[in-house]
């Protein structure tokens, strides 16, 4: 076995580590020195040690997450999804918006009603038998055309009541909007309601102003109120959060939103904006209608989670993060790192990064089919339109993540499922060229959750996670259970190994 392939080992506090064994997801701890010989090689652990190790590893279920990968298919381990772009309108100017103001410098109209039928044509080509259906509503601000919202649910009614399809009902909004109808919709759906929401008033006027300089803010919350009033437990309310400042820092805005007692989780992700050649933020470009508000020249992206303070943020956050669970506050987790904890407390397996391309497709209001929503407006990668479904095979989009020839033989690979491919393509212009900053993202991201593990109890382990298949973490990424065996090795035949479980 090799260390940074087979398994990776992290230090904890209290001269502790942890590992993580590639193969099944199994989390155990050590102490520390036996953790320094482990990540040097399993060849310099002492023979007591290596006995132990060995009775750890070597297991039936040793290579299981390998073997699930092996097994799927394309339409496993998620809903069939549709993000449906609604319109180009945005009224806001968010300082690291990937969409060019809302039009992805290419969209000009709103969707319009003939899509619909479109649209279910398509689920009913495409979905496999059996399938859930989840409508992922988007924008621009989708709420800018409700209108369109309102017929394809009631359209879904029908389908659902003919044909016995189960759907899900998920928008992603600015929600500075709250249009007549809309939580009377969004309770008698069920609406997962993601909500940009960045941190507390100052950061969130200064990250997602209106387009006129004003602030977002306050008209978000008072709709924030009136939905939690009037539909109550009916929907479920996530705070997505897009971290791009360090003052104040991520554990001081996480708090500050929790402590409204408002929302169901949190989604938390490191802002990715462009800089100049001196490394100082700069404005994306910003389209009003036809009018170009504002154009970049000559920049780079960059992670904010990997500028210098924020990775110590980060775990910051990550020591404190067990504290936000407590009786009395709704909050059940940030969707990442649950997920993430599942895979390794259950015994998941990641089959791919996301289900773009795979069962996730956005539908355009120009007629285009992409598998991507962040790659609408690049006719390179249209696979299809809505009059005429799907014309292009994309096998690109479902290559397994231990055929890429780095991915294949990283530790975090079935955690992770091989990396965002649009992220590869804005860094290298490249689907499976990875982009350097979010791979390094994404395993201090899986290296955090080790040791989140690692250092819990059985109050937090235990937690009940059924509900993350619902809520399209991580653009919806597959996972199966891998078929471990749940009876983890005696503690007298792995010490100094100790599993978690």
């Amino acid at each position: 076995m090799r260390s940074g392939t087979d398994y990776v080992v992290t230090d904890l506090a209290d001269g502790e580590s942890a590992v993580l064994l590639t193969g099944n997801h199994r989390v155990a701890r050590m102490p520390r020195e036996v953790g320094d010989r482990l990540r040097q090689g399993v060849e310099h652990l002492r023979p007591e040690e290596a006995a132990s190790w060995a009775a750890f590893t070597r297991t039936a279920d040793a290579d299981r997450n390998r073997e699930a990968l092996r097994r799927s298919s394309a339409t496993d381990g998620a809903d069939f999804a549709v993000n449906v772009n609604l319109t180009n309108i945005c009224n806001l100017a968010c300082t690291y918006c990937f969409a060019e103001g809302g039009d992805y410098g290419r969209m000009k109209e709103a969707m319009g009603e003939h899509s619909v039928a479109w649209i279910f044509r398509f689920i009913d080509e495409n979905a496999a038998p059996g399938q859930r259906v989840r409508f992922e509503f988007f924008g621009g601000e989708p709420l800018a055309n409700f209108a369109l919202i309102r017929a394809i649910c009631a359209r879904s009614e029908r389908v659902a009541a003919e044909r016995g399809l189960r759907f899900v009902y998920r928008i992603s909004t600015n929600l500075t909007l709250l249009p007549p109808g809309a939580v009377e919709l969004f309770r008698r759906h069920r609406f997962i309601v993601s909500v940009s929401l960045d941190g507390p008033r100052e950061v969130q006027d200064r990250t997602r102003p209106a387009k006129n300089g004003r602030g977002s803010y306050d008209r978000i919350m008072r709709n924030l109120w009136t939905l939690r009033g009037e539909a109550g437990d009916d929907v479920v309310l996530v705070a997505r959060m897009t971290v791009a400042t360090e003052e104040p820092t991520l554990l001081e805005s996480v708090r500050e939103l929790w402590s409204l007692n408002l929302f169901d989780f949190f989604q938390i992700y490191p802002g990715v904006y462009p800089v100049d050649r001196r490394g100082r933020s700069v404005a994306l470009t910003l389209t009003l209608g036809d009018r170009v508000l504002s154009e970049p020249r000559q920049i780079t992206y960059v992670n904010h989670f990997l500028r210098p303070g924020m990775i110590e943020q980060f775990r910051d956050f990550l020591r404190a993060y067990p504290s936000f669970f407590t009786p009395e506050n709704r909050f059940a987790g940030v969707l990442e790192y649950e997920r993430t904890v599942q895979m390794m407390v259950e015994g998941l397996t990641a089959l791919s990064f996301c289900s773009g391309g795979r069962t996730y497709y956005t539908h355009s209001p120009d007629g285009t089919v992409s598998p991507c929503h962040r790659l609408v407006g690049d006719e390179s990668f249209d696979v299809g339109t809505g009059e005429s479904g799907l014309t292009r095979s994309h096998p690109e989009w479902r290559r397994s993540v231990d055929d890429h020839p780095i991915c294949g033989a990283c530790w975090a690979r079935y955690l992770c499922g091989g990396g965002c491919r649009q992220e590869n393509v804005v860094a290298t212009g490249d689907l499976n060229v990875l982009n350097e900053e979010s791979c390094r993202y994404q395993l201090l991201l899986a290296e955090e959750v080790v040791r989140l593990v690692a250092r819990s109890g059985p109050g937090y382990l235990d937690r009940d996670r059924e509900i993350f298949a619902d809520l399209f973490v991580s653009c919806g990424r597959p996972v199966v259970p891998n078929g471990r065996d749940e009876r983890p090795p005696p503690d007298a035949l792995t010490y100094p190994f100790t599993p978690v479980r």
